[in-house]
């Protein structure tokens, strides 16, 4: 797993929603973390922009967790060898 984009997603739901990133781990939920729709619209934004990546719409659905996201977006990023 790309640790780097793992605290990446953890720090921008931290930022998005002023929680302590040492509060959220790769099993927090997002409903539990006050994280809905919107929220992580805005939170993959940031993962674009940091990653140069773009992330296809069809790839917002059905995030429950922080691991969903990483998950989803491991798949776009190409770790150098």
């Amino acid at each position: 797993m790309n640790q780097n984009l793992v605290d990446a997603v953890i720090t921008a739901i931290s930022k998005q929603k002023g929680l302590d990133s040492s509060s959220i781990d790769l099993n927090s939920s997002l409903p539990e973390l006050g994280v809905n729709s919107l929220d992580a619209i805005s939170i993959v934004y940031d993962i674009e922009d940091r990653f140069d990546i773009e992330v296809p719409n069809e790839m917002l659905a059905d995030l429950e967790s922080v691991r969903d996201i990483v998950d989803k977006l491991s798949t776009l990023i190409t770790v150098p060898a």
